[in-house]
């Protein structure tokens, strides 16, 4: 069959999903007819397709005149099941039959209908605009192409992938919304927390726990149910979602869920903590001089505050300093840009007069412990000492220093002077005084802070690099390339960059150091660093800081390998 054959459709299930699909079939010129289990069900359809030509039926018999039949019912494969059988009686033998499960395979479905079975997979379909199509291996290699010129006349994007549990970006997301809602569930974030910190430090246009109001709690529990007997543990549905669908909060479509959609408005920022504060920080001692160090002075240097880099010699700090010069051209006086100065020294003994302090070294322990047990000695009192770390504990650097209470997590995203969000990490001993100080430098930097406890990952890390991991084993196996893996995970799931994109970014060596301390502090397989990741680390393929050599140029080079 070629999309010229395809004439008429049929959509069975008129939810959310099915009557969006029904709408677009609709309104591209394809007569379509929607049908229902039963009267009432028609009713509502109805009442969804108002003032669109699709007509409703509740009889099952009218699939027979269709090109197309799509089955759209709940997420339960024994009512997906059920339906397809159905469909299989009353439809044309020649007729292309789709199905949208998302956790159960085309292969799996096929025996309860059609061997030629087709998937359709997405996630939010009130913000639809590319899906993932797989097929069972008794389709056609003509089929999945026309159903796929279709979809494209509705205006949606359409990505052939294989036929596996959640596909690719489904299952990638789903994985990240579910831990989301496990953090929230565990108390490790408040809702208003969890959705700043993810959509400022992920850029995501909505917070995840508001993505899975968006969904239909129930559906997505029948999702994670789906996915976790078919892909284990890390699927399994956080309790708070049962709880939440017991008192018949199932998310937008209910008024309730994880947010009052009945409000409506924006997700308010978490407040910021009030008490004793010093004056602003005057001057700023920013330790390091790499990636990290000169994007923070950056910040600091816009901001208008003195700016210091200090760097282990005086070659690299002038390296330091001009690499922030080069990031701020024109700016001066003249252009209202850069207000503060800015200056880069190895003499240390600048530390003494720095009122707010920058740890922004290797990410390795005994290095910042050392650090921070001279900053004890030398800096002034009441100096805030903060620290940049992405996976250690911040009550490592606080006791090295000898003062825990003047010590706080500072934690910029890459790149710092972009990135809006700053996760400010309090250990069980920082005092008032130095976390007011620290929001109020954060508000004057002009960026977000989100307050978080000082456990391994905080909150955006603990979130992000099991997906990267969900993602690496993807491409481990040979399941998906880079580029079909980093197109659907933007246009599918939503992602402001693709996993690979991201990885790169980051950089491997960093990345493999966050995993490996997840990993060692919580002992869950989501966080245990990937053999891909390991190899990059060790060919060298670590991305940006390498002129962008990272996972696509490993992998190429792994392929022909494998050919010579």
């Amino acid at each position: 069959m070629t999309t010229g054959d395809i004439a008429t459709a049929a959509v069975v299930g008129l939810g959310g999903a099915g009557a969006e699909l029904a709408r677009r079939l609709s309104a591209a010129g394809v007569p379509t007819v929607g049908v229902e289990a039963d009267a009432a069900g028609a009713e509502r359809g109805r009442e969804r397709l108002a003032g669109t030509d699709v007509r409703v039926t509740h009889d099952l018999r009218e699939t027979g005149a269709a090109d197309v039949v799509i089955e759209a019912v709940p997420e339960t494969e024994s009512a997906k099941r059920a339906v397809l059988a159905g469909i299989a009686r009353h439809g044309r033998p020649d007729a292309l039959v789709v199905t949208t499960a998302l956790t159960a395979t085309a292969a799996e479905l096929a025996g309860a209908g059609r061997p030629d079975l087709l998937a359709l997979r997405f996630l939010d379909a009130e913000r639809l605009t590319a899906v993932e199509l797989a097929a069972a291996p008794g389709a056609t290699h003509r089929s999945a192409p026309a159903f796929g010129d279709l979809l494209q006349r509705t205006g949606l994007k359409v990505h052939q992938v294989p036929d596996r549990p959640g596909s690719i970006a489904p299952a990638l997301v789903f994985g990240m919304l579910n831990q989301a809602a496990w953090m929230q569930h565990e108390g490790r974030a408040g809702t208003e927390e969890l959705e700043t910190a993810v959509r400022l430090g992920c850029g995501w246009r909505q917070g995840p726990l508001r993505i899975l109001d968006g969904i239909g709690l129930d559906t997505a529990k029948d999702v994670l149910d789906g996915l976790h007997r078919r892909l284990g543990p890390r699927f399994e549905p956080a309790p708070v979602l049962g709880r939440l669908i017991g008192r018949g909060d199932l998310g937008r479509k209910s008024g309730r869920g994880f947010h009052d959609h009945r409000t409506g408005g924006p997700v308010a920022r978490p407040p910021v903590p009030s008490g004793p504060s010093s004056p602003p920080a005057g001057t700023v001692a920013v330790v390091g001089s790499g990636t990290m160090a000169t994007g923070i002075a950056e910040v600091f240097l816009r901001a208008g505050y003195r700016t210091v880099l200090v760097a282990r010699t005086e070659a690299k700090a002038a390296a330091a300093v001009e690499a922030v010069e080069l990031a701020l051209p024109g700016a001066g006086p003249a252009s209202g840009e850069r207000r503060g100065t800015l200056s880069g020294t190895a003499d240390r003994s600048v530390l003494a007069r720095a009122d707010l302090v920058v740890e922004a070294v290797i990410e390795d322990r005994d290095v910042k412990r050392g650090l921070f047990a001279e900053l004890g000695a030398v800096c002034k009192p009441r100096a805030v000492l903060a620290t940049t770390t992405s996976s250690l504990p911040v009550r490592d650097c606080a006791e090295a220093s000898g003062r825990p209470g003047d010590v706080v997590g500072l934690h910029f995203f890459n790149p710092a002077p972009m990135m809006p969000l700053v996760e400010v990490v309090r250990s069980e001993r920082t005092g008032e005084r130095a976390l007011a100080t620290a929001h109020d430098v954060v508000r004057r930097l002009g960026k977000t802070g989100v307050e978080c406890a000082d456990r391994t990952g905080f909150l955006v890390n603990y979130l992000l690099f099991p997906y990267l991991n969900d993602a690496l084993a993807l491409l481990h196996h040979d399941v998906v390339g880079p580029q079909l893996l980093d197109g659907v995970a933007k246009s599918v799931g939503g992602q402001p960059i693709g996993p690979t994109r991201l990885l790169d970014t980051v950089g491997a060596d960093v990345a493999l150091a966050v995993q490996r301390r997840l990993h060692e502090d919580y002992g869950r397989a989501e966080f245990a660093p990937p053999p891909l990741l390991e190899e990059l680390v060790t060919t060298g393929h670590l991305g940006r800081k390498c002129g962008w050599k990272g996972v696509r140029a490993y992998l190429a080079a792994r392929e022909l390998d494998a050919v010579a």
